[in-house]
């Protein structure tokens, strides 16, 4: 009997390796429903490797992306952070180096120009462009890379390190000169006590009648104190030195303030207008003050008070305005010969008066021009002479009413008499810039005669308070 069982092996494995070929190729003795099932298989195998997959990688990659978002908002966290350590350091170390560049350039340079030099010297090559100002308008974004956060938090730890260093050293200056200068004052406080005392006899002299007399006893014996320990025997020391001018300063205070407004105490400017009254522009500019609640002194020509214009008189002393003569007209007075002088005084004079004003007591030559001679009028006529001290230049076209102002602004300081003109459109649109301005600085607007109240005197010649001509100094 023959064994025909490896031939029917492989005969059998050729008729699967048939079938399966036939399934693909589509042989047209296959059926169609076992190739479908055959391609349906093959798929699910496929779908089957590709969840398998997608279970494997889809984790890693989730976790991936999870650790880079972890990182980020670390990354960001931590920048937010260096940047509020650097806000916090940026405002000291800029105050630091701006207080001792003031201690530099003030009080430390009187005291030791040598210390105050060196560290000005150290603050001014003191070059923060890259670590600090660069940064300064730098801020940590979410949408900013990791890489970018991290990168602006070193930068902000670098800079932060940076000022510490440089404060630290400008400080250590800093308090070494401010020692010396601290030591300085307390040196110099019989000085300053000195110095006080003579404001406080004369808030007690000028306060006679003006104030609380329990207010000027307590200053009177602050000062007998003080005069006491200034004695060339006192053995007062600088504590009780300094206690008595604090002392004495608060008594001078409270006396001061208990009595009517005294430009001798207080930052005072009078606003004084030459030439008018103009019947167009002098009421805009009665107005204009009467709204910014501000006092002036008008020096006025005599030819122009006449009609309307002398109820326009009446208004500016109804609003607590000062009147003053500028003579009769415009013209510089010590050309005139000695009859007609008189003559302009008094018919001026006489005309403000028929106005319903009292006499004028102010006189200011057109111009600012005077001569002995003039001022000698003026004495008989029982008028001081007024000039000014700051100089609006109003006067010129060319200046604007932004210019006035600032001529103004710039050139006052206690005690100033400001000269300008009334008729003039530009200076009427300068006023209340002019009057916020000098009231933004401390001072306070008054007339001439408030200015100089206890001053004035018959003949005498005043560019400010505490400014007056010598004798014989004549200008024309």
């Amino acid at each position: 009997m023959t064994d025909n069982s490896s031939e029917h092996t492989n005969t059998q494995h050729n008729d699967n390796l048939d079938l399966f070929n036939a399934e693909f190729t589509g042989d047209a003795d296959t059926p169609p429903h076992r190739r479908r099932n055959t391609m349906l298989a093959v798929i699910a195998a496929l779908l089957a490797i590709a969840g398998l997959l997608a279970a494997v990688v889809i984790p890693i990659v989730n976790a991936s992306h999870r650790r880079q978002q972890e990182e980020h908002a670390t990354a960001l966290a931590e920048c937010e952070s260096a940047q509020r350590e650097f806000g916090t350091l940026n405002t000291t170390y800029t105050t630091t180096l701006s207080n001792a560049s003031k201690l530099a350039q003030g009080d430390g340079k009187t005291i030791s120009e040598e210390h105050a030099t060196a560290l000005a010297n150290k603050i001014e090559h003191i070059d923060d462009t890259h670590t600090v100002s660069a940064l300064t308008p730098s801020s940590c974004e979410t949408s900013q890379s990791t890489s970018d956060l991290n990168e602006l938090a070193r930068r902000f730890g670098a800079a932060s390190t940076s000022m510490v260093n440089r404060m630290r050293d400008v400080q250590t200056d800093a308090d070494t000169l401010r020692r010396l200068v601290e030591g300085a004052r307390n040196s110099n406080r019989r000085s300053e006590l000195q110095k006080q005392l003579t404001v406080a006899k004369a808030a007690y002299e000028r306060s006679a009648n003006k104030a609380n007399e329990q207010l000027r006893g307590e200053l009177n014996a602050r000062i007998s104190t003080a005069g006491a320990m200034l004695e060339p025997g006192s053995t007062a020391t600088n504590p009780q030195v300094n206690d008595a001018l604090g002392a004495l300063a608060t008594a001078t205070n409270a006396v001061v303030g208990a009595m009517p407004l005294d430009c001798e105490f207080a930052a005072c400017v009078a606003l004084t207008f030459d030439d008018g009254p103009n019947k167009q522009v002098t009421p805009q500019l009665l107005g204009a003050l009467q709204q910014a609640d501000a006092p002036a002194t008008f020096f006025v020509q005599g030819q122009f008070v006449s009609g309307s214009n002398r109820q326009l008189l009446a208004t500016m002393a109804a609003q607590g305005n000062d009147i003053g003569s500028l003579s009769w007209r415009h013209k510089q007075l010590h050309t005139l010969s000695p009859s007609e002088l008189g003559k302009w005084f008094a018919d001026t004079d006489e005309v403000i008066v028929g106005a319903g004003v009292g006499k004028p007591t102010l006189f200011r030559p057109p111009d600012g021009a005077w001569s002995e001679a003039v001022v000698e009028a003026a004495r008989g006529n029982g008028q001081s002479v007024i000039l000014w001290n700051v100089d609006s230049r109003d006067w010129d076209p060319k200046t604007s009413a932004a210019d006035i102002a600032r001529n103004v602004l710039d050139g006052a300081s206690s005690g100033a008499i400001v000269a300008l003109h009334d008729g003039n459109g530009r200076t009427v649109e300068a006023i209340p810039q002019i009057v916020s301005g000098l009231r933004e600085r401390g001072f306070t607007l008054v007339t001439v005669s408030q200015l100089l109240s206890g001053e004035l005197s018959p003949g005498t010649v005043f560019y400010a308070r505490g400014d007056t001509a010598p004798t014989g100094d004549v200008m024309q």
